[in-house]
């Protein structure tokens, strides 16, 4: 048994297909083919189910490929610390779109300058999604806001909190977060994002009344609706990111403050392990070093613009 094989294996029950772990894995689907034959004729019994289409692993596959997956992480490891250049590799990572404009990219440099041959391939999608994905395979990692419940097979290493805040135009009337909510047209967070449905979740239990004029997805949309005066909303207050325009009112949400949780997630036998730490690692010490904001005002103070 070699640990080509069983590299080969773990492929294959992440991503899905022979042809498709012959991508991720850099070999010709014939050779993942022969890896997988040799394998299974060391072991005197088959792997797969090849009666189905595409072949899934039977129950013996499934045995050997949970502790393929662990021998693999630990040789990944012992790699990773060996090598002299820092970590290589390849990170297939999932992130929310609101924090492309936040921690990510300067944590997405920072690893490409301490590891020079460690690659990502990014993509952006919403919260849900990328947790399914993840759980397929199809992603090593996201950076997503906190799920209530996790899944069976995932783990999550928590990144930072984010603030809640509420934004308004300048000479928006009121002075409680209450009054600027309920001062004019509503934009909506999206409730297809975790945090959008946060959000709406605490409107209600407030019985905050919002009058609702649209509902976005995207963070930098928002802002600038509300900078060219057509409404207020709640949204995360990113850390490493761009402030809030100056003349915008900004106040805490919620009683106590709400907050949007960032977690990396990954699976418990990920192979990717030791590149999803470093990542982990750097988000963590950017969250909690210079890129944090000042504190936002009180909602008891006299309601002038803060940023």
């Amino acid at each position: 048994m070699e640990l080509r094989q069983l590299r080969t294996l773990v492929a294959i029950a992440e991503h899905g297909t022979f042809a498709a772990a012959a991508d991720a894995v850099g070999l010709t689907q014939s050779a993942v083919s022969l890896q997988i034959k040799a394998l299974e004729d060391e072991l005197g019994a088959p792997l797969f189910d090849r009666g189905r289409r595409p072949p899934q692993l039977n129950e013996r596959g499934r045995a050997l490929m949970r502790h393929a997956r662990q021998v693999v992480e630990i040789c990944n490891r012992i790699t990773a610390r060996a090598e002299e250049g820092g970590l290589a590799g390849m990170l297939v990572l999932g992130a929310v779109p609101t924090s492309f404009s936040g921690l990510l990219p300067k944590a997405l440099s920072i690893l490409r300058e301490s590891h020079p041959r460690l690659h990502i391939q990014l993509s952006s999608g919403l919260s849900a999604e990328l947790t399914v994905r993840v759980r397929a395979g199809e992603l090593d990692a996201a950076l997503v806001s906190e799920p209530m419940r996790l899944g069976e097979g995932l783990t999550a290493h928590a990144i930072c909190r984010e603030p809640l805040i509420v934004i308004a135009p300048p000479g928006t009337e009121g002075q409680s977060e209450r009054e600027l909510l309920e001062s004019g047209p509503f934009i909506q967070f999206s409730r297809k994002a975790w945090v959008g449905r946060q959000i709406d979740q605490h409107l209600r239990d407030r019985g905050i009344r919002t009058v609702q004029s649209m509902e976005i997805d995207s963070l930098e949309a928002i802002v600038q609706m509300v900078a060219h005066g057509l409404g207020v909303s709640v949204v995360p207050r990113h850390l490493c990111g761009p402030n809030m325009p100056a003349d915008f009112r900004c106040l805490p949400f919620g009683e106590p403050p709400q907050y949007r949780s960032l977690v990396i997630i990954e699976r418990e036998t990920s192979a990717q392990a030791p590149l999803v730490g470093a990542l982990t690692e750097v988000l963590r010490d950017l969250s909690t070093g210079a890129c944090a904001p000042a504190p936002l005002a009180s909602p008891m103070e006299s309601g002038d613009p803060a940023s």
